[in-house]
């Protein structure tokens, strides 16, 4: 067991005398190389309640239930004595990994690695204390809900009584985790902590913050992508009774008033003359004939391995089959529009933001005041829904300027309309793909085309914009798992002022969407059951085949009955160089109503995303997705005229509710013991087109992309 100094893990005694374990938490992933000092993930109370502190941002998804899970479960403590959860808050971007943002359902893979190794460290920690107290050998001790046991002679400390012992000791380095069969906590289905306090208001959101002397600021921003400010009259804005202050800021004019609807009328009454940008005649029409030129340019770049595929689609013989999708701008639209309160004088700023990229914010924050982020404390909230909006920094920025220009503590508050017409949008996109299957019904060859916004200028890591890497946000998804013997791969991008980046699913909404369409048509002309030719496909993929057979097997127990129509759908996401990897396949029933209106009527879902931590939760991502995922079928289209989002609340671009779910929802997971993967945005990529092969069985029309106006 090593024991040194550099341990992963210490503990300190508070004044009130609890233990403060802290952990080195995600330093191995740190995308800036950035080795992070050590931060407070447990505090353990003299009477052995325990609070969980959590890294990573909960927007609903249960991150903080799953992390605690890890951790307790590692330690064996007793769950009856987690009496508390506390968002982590930073003082020093050195305190915490980089890994802090919350994005890409990364919690679990990330939190498998150190939170397991955190609890398993304390757990040994408890029983390296108690051993020397006894002055009996560790190897005899064993551990049980909080207590450690010494078996020989029957006695007993719990581990709110070794607090005093362990401060000062080495915890251990490598310590011994507990096998799937010892587990008690992880695997285990839980609800989400404390669910009352959501109901009740005691949970701390961003609109929830409040002190005294507290004020609303709101922004007007340029209406159209890529405008400036020219300049601003605030005459009339400060004759509004409750406006204090009218202050220009980075990206627009700042009215900071007593209350929201001071503010509001304020923002209203301001006279603006903005410069409208390059963009200013553009339309989403005029979007989409940019994108399908783009096809037609030189690729920003190109796979051309393995084989030849254009010189075979161009050979005699076989069966070829093209298809183009289209896909709109869509938004993120969370329950809990954009906020953020910052309070800035000369020697201190302090926030309180529901982000899922606290870290990033923090140093953009210092950029911004010309400060180091020691000096900047951040506090982060529980997120009313994140699906990626919250991933960037700007509303955070919008507070912290309109604090500092005009001296208040304020609470910036966003409309639902700021809301959709100031978006970070999933990137609109046009895939052209063509295939071509041989005389025996084999796959032979795929030539892929993706045309998108250029992603990069807008990445959510600052150090990726304007690279490579920034463009991955608009182009995963576009290589299929499937081994296809030749196959070609290319993609361009418009350099366009529209912020656009991620939203749950990311790009494999599009990608995997139009590779799946276009799988089951291929099957179609082949007269092959699309199930056996993706198993066929994936045959030299484990785990890939695995949840396809298993979804053949659900499709033959669950014959479709009469009036509906079935799609299938297989999703994946794979890095090779870790473990990083969610298999998943698809099956929708859907059928024609009486008005002609096509409602999705089951879903199935076989999902392979290694071990998994809580099967509850787990399970209410993929109902959550099914919904997400649906919205976004039936009205998830962002438009634009003049350059600017034509869209402005709920009314014109309404989300699914309870009741316009499918039927009957049937998931079945695989527990592997493969590394964990989350859940939380991984399910887009496999539901929609699973529904789109349905309808294009049903309707025998073509199904080229979202939205499906006549899906109920």
């Amino acid at each position: 067991m090593d024991i040194s100094r550099r341990s992963f893990l210490k503990a300190t005694v508070t004044t009130t005398g609890s233990l403060l374990v802290y952990a080195h938490i995600g330093a191995h992933a740190n995308p800036k190389g950035r080795d992070a000092n050590p931060m407070p993930i447990i505090e353990m109370a003299p009477n052995g309640d325990i609070t969980f502190i959590s890294p990573r941002s909960d927007m609903g998804q249960g991150s903080l239930t799953s992390l605690a899970q890890i951790v307790l479960d590692e330690m064996n403590a007793d769950w009856d004595k987690l009496v508390a959860t506390k968002e982590a808050t930073a003082s020093s971007a050195d305190v915490y990994g980089d890994d802090l943002v919350t994005v890409g359902a990364i919690s679990m893979f990330e939190g498998w690695r150190t939170y397991r190794k955190a609890g398993a460290s304390m757990r040994e920690g408890f029983k390296l204390a108690a051993s020397g107290l006894w002055q009996v050998d560790v190897n005899r001790l064993t551990t049980d809900k909080s207590k450690v046991i010494d078996p020989e002679n029957g006695k007993i400390f719990h581990y709110h009584e070794l607090i005093n012992s362990l401060t000062g000791l080495y915890l251990p380095n490598d310590p011994e985790y507990k096998t799937k069969e010892q587990s008690n906590l992880i695997g285990k289905p839980f609800p989400q902590l404390f669910p009352n306090k959501r109901v009740t208001g005691e949970a701390i959101y961003g609109m929830d913050i409040h002190f005294p002397g507290l004020k609303v600021a709101m922004v007007e921003r340029c209406p159209t992508f890529g405008g400036t400010l020219k300049s601003f009259n605030s005459e009339d804005a400060m004759k509004i009774k409750g406006v204090l202050s009218v202050v220009e800021i980075y990206n627009g004019v700042a009215v900071i008033a007593e209350g929201f609807w001071a503010a509001k009328k304020g923002r209203d009454a301001l006279i603006i003359e903005w410069d409208h940008g390059e963009l200013k005649d553009t339309s989403s029409a005029s979007l989409k004939q940019m994108l399908k030129r783009n096809l037609d340019e030189p690729p920003v770049d190109k796979n051309p391995e393995p084989g030849e595929a254009k010189t075979v689609l161009q050979q005699e013989g076989g069966k070829k089959l093209t298809g183009e999708f289209d896909f709109p701008l869509v938004a993120h639209v969370t329950m809990e529009p954009m906020n953020t309160t910052a309070w800035v004088t000369d020697d201190k700023c302090e926030i309180w933001s529901p982000t899922q990229s606290m870290i990033i914010a923090q140093e953009e924050v210092a950029k911004l005041l010309n400060r180091q982020t020691k000096d900047i404390t951040f506090h982060r909230t529980l997120c009313g829904g994140g699906f990626g909006r919250r991933a960037q920094e700007d509303f955070v920025l919008e507070a912290v300027d309109a604090s500092r220009k005009s001296g208040y503590p304020v609470k910036l508050i966003w409309t639902r309309e700021d809301d959709m017409r100031h978006d970070y949008y999933r990137s609109c996109s046009t895939m052209k793909i063509e295939a071509k299957m041989d005389d025996d019904g084999k796959l032979l060859a795929w030539d892929a085309d993706l045309s998108f916004i250029n992603t990069n200028p807008y990445h959510f890591i600052p150090e990726n914009r304007g690279t490579r890497r920034g463009n991955g946000i608009g182009l995963a998804g576009i290589d299929p798992a499937y081994n296809i013997p030749n196959r070609y791969l290319e993609f361009g991008m418009l350099d366009l002022p529209i912020t656009v980046g991620i939203l749950r699913g990311i790009s494999h909404g599009y990608t995997n969407f139009s590779i799946e369409v276009m799988i089951e048509r291929l099957a179609k002309i082949a007269n092959r059951d699309p199930l056996e030719l993706r198993a066929e496909l994936l045959v030299e993929n484990r785990r890939a085949h695995t949840v396809i057979t298993e979804l053949q097997k659900l499709n033959s127990e669950n014959p479709v009955t009469e009036g509906m129509s079935r799609g299938f759908a297989f999703a994946y996401e794979g890095r090779p160089v870790i473990d990083y990897q969610y298999y998943s396949a698809h099956m929708a029933d859907v059928r024609k109503l009486d008005d002609g209106q096509i409602k999705v009527h089951k879903i199935w879902v076989v999902a392979d995303h290694g071990r998994i931590i809580n099967p509850h939760g787990f399970k209410k991502q993929i109902n959550g997705s099914i919904y997400f995922a649906l919205s976004m079928m039936r009205s998830g289209e962002i438009t634009v005229k003049n350059g600017q989002i034509e869209q402005g609340n709920f009314d014109d671009y309404p989300v699914s509710l309870i009741g316009e779910g499918p039927e009957k929802i049937h998931i079945k997971l695989l527990d592997n013991g493969a590394h964990p993967m989350g859940c939380g945005e991984k399910m887009q990529a496999g539901i929609q087109p699973a529904i789109a092969n349905a309808i294009e069985k049903l309707t025998d029309e073509e199904v080229n992309g979202i939205p499906i106006k006549n899906l109920a």
